[in-house]
């Protein structure tokens, strides 16, 4: 082993994070901002719901769509009538007439049509289920920002192990719509398996080419190649199985050496066709309707593009053979 000289960066890779986070980073504060406006306007009901009082259920299967229960308000020897709207047809149903429970109600609201709310009602899940989208997408974006950090700090760090030949090969490997390169390393320990960010340099790399590694390819979890003087960043840990999926030695391709973004982004779309099957998945378990539908879906496209980024998708893997 010898002191290594300082490769060249791979900028590529850290541009490719950073455009994964920056994507996911926009989507997630829009989606941010509608669903607490939505959240605003769904809590101020309740809100002004200052006035609390026991209530007799008097009919159920009520308008909109079943779901409502009439009820009779004691409001101080003031009798109101409303309407407790509850989240499900069924459960309405399910109210036995003469029950008693206790709601919420604007005093100022008339006698004869009083808006009525209670814990579990159609209104009060609405304002969870808003209140936890925007958490939920928060905590996507801090964790997203977190990893992604880790990564870009975490692999120029690298650069400063020792530094060990090797024969490598690249080998991209299909696994549903996922692309990968990775690089087959032949060690004194057997053969390891690394998947890499794409790289010009990774694309001119013939089979069982030597190349130099920064690390401990027998027994690190994370190395460093430099191939022609040019640092590859590992997109995940080594390790000492094939990977699954359907895997293909690539030939030295130069000519693929100056792809562009825009191929990159064009086969990192491809991933997003399931958003719409998983935002559908996520309205129906939500009951959040054609909006919850639309956010879901935008936010998980977001997640699904940042994810391929983080992986290392290839914009220019071989023709299948």
């Amino acid at each position: 082993m010898s002191a290594p000289e300082r490769p060249r960066p791979h900028r590529r890779a850290g541009r490719q994070l950073l455009l994964g986070l920056g994507t996911l980073l926009v989507v997630a504060a829009a989606v941010v901002a509608v669903l607490a406006v939505r959240l605003a306007d769904a809590d101020a009901p309740l809100s002004a719901a200052s006035a609390v009082a026991p209530a007799t259920v008097v009919g159920t299967g009520q308008a909109p769509d079943g779901r409502g229960v009439a009820v009779t308000v004691d409001d101080g020897g003031q009798t109101r009538r409303g309407v407790l709207v509850l989240a499900d047809a069924a459960q309405a149903r399910n109210v036995p007439r003469g029950a008693r429970i206790v709601v919420q109600f604007d005093p100022r609201d008339p006698p004869g049509h009083t808006a009525v709310y209670a814990n579990g009602d159609a209104a009060h899940r609405r304002v969870q289920s808003l209140l936890f989208g925007i958490v939920l997408v928060v905590f996507l974006a801090v964790a997203a920002t977190l990893v992604t950090g880790f990564r870009l700090i975490s692999r120029p760090r690298l650069r400063r192990a020792p530094a060990v030949p090797v024969t490598a090969g690249r080998v991209v490997v299909r696994q549903g719509l996922l692309v990968r390169s990775w690089l087959e390393l032949v060690t004194d320990g057997g053969i390891r398996w690394l998947p890499v960010h794409w790289s010009p340099e990774l694309a001119g790399l013939a089979p069982d080419g030597l190349i130099e590694v920064r690390g401990d390819p027998v027994r690190g979890r994370l190395v460093l190649p430099v191939i022609d003087g040019a640092e590859l960043w590992p997109s995940g840990r080594l390790r000492a199985r094939p990977p699954r999926g359907n895997r293909q030695v690539a030939d030295a391709a130069p000519g693929t050496s100056h792809v562009g973004w825009g191929r990159q982004i064009r086969g990192d779309a491809v991933s997003l066709a399931a958003a719409p099957v998983l935002g559908l998945l996520w309205a129906y378990v939500d009951n959040s309707g054609p909006g919850g539908f639309v956010v879901a879906t935008v936010v998980v496209a977001a997640a699904l593009f940042w994810l391929a980024q983080l992986l290392g998708t290839d914009p220019a893997p071989p023709e299948r053979d």
